[in-house]
């Protein structure tokens, strides 16, 4: 049985991402920030073709029947206003050694698709299977009103070799001079700075209930990285598409509320025993003209569980190219405490991100001894959190194994890679 938790995608990560495609440029923190106005224009690509982005020297025969890479059009009425603007991609990283991903506006300059935050240095991104949302500044004069051409392009270690990635949605933020614009505004009441937090406790926000149409409400904590983005510590939640038909919205957040009342339950089942006051809240509030405002933080959250505790633990260095296919098998090792006790544990929970995870393809995985199926999508990306049986695990390192003879699109797993949440009793 898995616990299927569609999330995916970062929201901001709370560390820096690089503006280039490796070591040594400039960070910083992109995104909606508090106070921030901004409008949003959406793409999503559908089908087996626009959503490709090929090296456009590529020579194999399979690589060139995508090329020339899609043109896409996203329509802008407006831009009254704008101060600065930025692009989200829903991205999956493609074939390995693939490098370079770049996306360019109206034929402008290219701009560097961030890679995720590795591990160290010696890690190189292209040598990984990941999926996530980067963003990146995009230049006001890149932009016009009505319709705007986006092209992607991307490079291969081999001048000539079959690079690709792909890109399923995108998400262009406009912010604007919040004097130029009508805007609603709104904060949350519950709960209050300095809180002490209570297990899946209720957020609670004031807005003008006859202005606004959707609210999003995002946690900042340690916990695992599910979007793929290489940040624990981080604003949890991603944009997403479940399936490659279906478009992109926010998942794993705390949660998203369309009518009022304007509160929802957050679900803390899995989220890791934090430091005291290290919990942040924060809304993103729409009004019906399709006006976003930021509201303030709700900083120094304390998370507190009476009879129990909840802790993660991931894989200290999952390898390179850790994906399988005809005959090929593969394994990482996910260490538990030395005293751990099944008898205590309440419940496990490992953390899964794939693409092609398809069980009709692919044997089930092994965690040590025990044998469980992928339950991931035919060739498209999925987040689940699987439910392990306590006694499977054992104290110190646990073997986690993929197999498979399919000839087909080979198991990629999805960096950062697996994690097991033990929730314990105290």
């Amino acid at each position: 049985m898995a616990v299927r938790t569609f999330v995916l995608a970062s929201l901001v990560c709370g560390c820096f991402l690089s503006v280039t495609w490796g070591i040594g440029a400039e960070p910083q923190r992109p995104g909606p920030r508090p106070g921030d106005v901004y409008k949003e224009y959406v793409l999503h690509n559908r089908g087996n073709i626009a959503w490709r982005v090929t090296n456009p020297q590529a020579r194999h025969a399979g690589a060139k029947q995508f090329l020339p890479n899609p043109i896409l059009k996203l329509e802008i009425p407006d831009l009254a206003g704008a101060v600065r603007a930025e692009v989200m991609l829903d991205r999956w990283g493609g074939h390995l050694d693939t490098t370079k991903p770049q996306i360019r506006f109206n034929g402008n300059d290219w701009l560097d698709v961030p890679p995720p935050k590795m591990d160290n240095q010696r890690n190189l991104p292209e040598n990984y299977y990941f999926q996530d949302n980067p963003v990146i500044p995009v230049p006001l004069n890149h932009l016009k009103v009505g319709t705007n051409l986006i092209e992607s392009t991307c490079s291969h270690v081999k001048k000539d070799g079959w690079g690709q990635w792909g890109l399923y949605s995108l998400m262009l933020r406009v912010y604007l001079d919040p004097a130029s614009v009508r805007h609603c505004r709104g904060r949350i009441v519950s709960p209050a700075p300095g809180s002490v937090l209570k297990e899946n406790p209720t957020v609670e926000l004031e807005v003008d209930q006859n202005q606004v149409d959707r609210v999003d409400v995002f946690a900042w904590y340690d916990g695992y990285d599910e979007n793929g983005d290489g940040c624990f510590v981080d604003w949890h939640g991603g944009w997403f598409q479940p399936n490659r038909d279906q478009p992109a919205d926010w998942q794993g957040h705390v949660g998203t509320l369309r009518a009022p009342p304007f509160k929802t339950t957050w679900n803390t089942r899995w989220v890791p025993d934090q430091p005291s006051g290290a919990i942040r809240l924060v809304a993103r509030i729409r009004d019906k003209s399709g006006v976003w405002f930021v509201t303030e933080e709700v900083t120094n959250l304390s998370l507190q569980r009476t009879n129990e505790s909840v802790a993660l633990y991931r894989v200290a260095n999952l390898p390179a190219e850790f994906g399988v296919r005809a005959g090929q098998r593969k394994s990482c090792i996910i260490a538990l405490p030395t005293d751990y006790d099944p008898s205590s544990v309440v419940q496990v929970g490992l953390h899964y991100r794939t693409w092609h995870g398809w069980d009709k393809h692919h044997a089930p995985y092994r965690l040590n001894d025990y044998q469980h199926p992928h339950e991931g999508n035919n060739h498209h990306y999925d987040y689940d959190i699987h439910l392990i049986p306590p006694e499977v695990l054992k104290p110190g390192e646990n073997i986690f194994t993929i197999f498979s003879e399919t000839d087909h699109h080979m198991l990629e797993v999805l960096w950062p890679g697996p994690a097991l949440s033990v929730r314990k009793k105290k």
